[in-house]
């Protein structure tokens, strides 16, 4: 038998190799999107002498990526991408949908019903400027480095709610966000002071929810932390309605509150209803996205009446608004919680 001796390059190299295995297998465990990488990136943006990407705008597509956030997140989502256009609590996801919004498949009839967001409007054929002024704004936008023009309104970065909130571009903003490492529930920050959101997110982002309230369905957990909750997330741009300085004149409400307990004495008594009409909680960690949550230490957040992307429904609202009749017997929507104004 010959004794093979490894000199001292070969053995660096083997050393080598071993640790950038090790490193790859480390960055695997990390990744928050699992898949074959060509599903989202090129290397040469070239395949049999012809270019690729061919989306609008493509010289804005960086990273070697094959197209921008609603490229990935359309037409049925790319790599099991969460979709953006889907019918509206048919196929779509807990941030409601930008097109395509009702059961039916109608497209939003006005912006009242999406937030204008402009990379993901403009990229649908839908109308992404700003009629009119955003609600709750009187204080400014609380931005960061992000443009505080309503009509420069991007998914990520200062001027977006996702990913990296200090950069004031929306590319660079989500660049790492999906191959983990990075902080922050859905990959939201609070603009102002970079926090990451607090909560946890149902694993098929609630695509399947079906009644809503059933047991084990998949459904998201808010936090209603007053520094790092869904509220503040909002209130980087509604800030008017977000605090009791906002909400409340001395005992009486002025507006309708946020970070507010839900009563559940006294005749209360609020519907669980994941899909209509979801709560918020200061602590989120005994809670799981299957686990049937109560009203206990319920607080009512923005999201129980509203969706973050788009709906049907003046507002943004998660149903419509003027079909909620005082005397009526619907145990969702406004009557969700409000069960003293129900019918008997």
């Amino acid at each position: 038998m010959t004794r093979r001796t490894l000199n001292h390059s070969t053995m660096a190299w083997a050393l080598l190799t071993c640790l950038a295995v090790m490193a790859l297998a480390a960055s695997a465990a990390l990744a928050a999107v699992s898949g074959p990488c060509v599903n989202c990136h090129t290397m040469h943006n070239s395949q049999d002498g012809a270019k690729m990407v061919t989306t609008t705008g493509d010289s804005a597509i960086a990273h070697l990526t094959l197209n921008n956030c609603v490229g990935c997140h359309t037409n049925g989502g790319v790599g099991g991408a969460p979709v953006i256009d889907g019918n509206y609590n048919v196929d779509s996801c807990a941030g409601g949908t930008f097109k395509d919004a009702g059961t039916e498949g109608q497209i939003v009839a006005s912006d009242a019903g999406v937030h204008n967001v402009d990379i993901a409007l403009s990229a649908l054929g839908e109308d992404d400027t700003f009629t009119s002024a955003i609600p709750g704004l009187t204080k400014g936008m609380n931005l960061g480095a992000g443009s505080t023009d309503p009509n420069d309104l991007t998914c990520a970065g200062a001027s977006g709610c996702h990913g990296d909130s200090t950069v004031d571009d929306n590319d660079a903003g989500i660049s790492g966000f999906h191959h983990g490492g990075k902080d922050g529930y859905r990959y939201l920050q609070i603009a102002d002071t970079h926090t990451a959101v607090q909560g946890k997110g149902a694993a098929d982002w609630e695509a399947a929810m079906s009644d809503g309230w059933e047991t084990g369905e998949e459904h998201n957990v808010y936090s209603s932390s007053t520094t790092a909750g869904i509220n503040k997330l909002c209130a980087n741009c509604h800030p008017d309605f977000h605090g009791s300085a906002n909400t409340s004149d001395g005992t009486n409400w002025i507006r309708h509150p946020t970070d507010n307990a839900i009563p559940t004495t006294g005749g209360w008594s609020a519907t669980v209803n994941y899909r209509d009409n979801p709560f918020a909680f200061a602590d989120v960690s005994a809670l799981d996205t299957t686990g049937t949550y109560t009203t206990d230490n319920a607080q009512v957040a923005c999201i129980s009446c509203h969706r973050a992307h788009g709906t049907p429904y003046d507002d943004i609202l998660r149903w419509d608004y003027s079909a909620q009749s005082a005397g009526s017997a619907l145990t969702s929507g406004c009557l969700g919680c409000h069960n003293k104004q129900r019918g008997s």
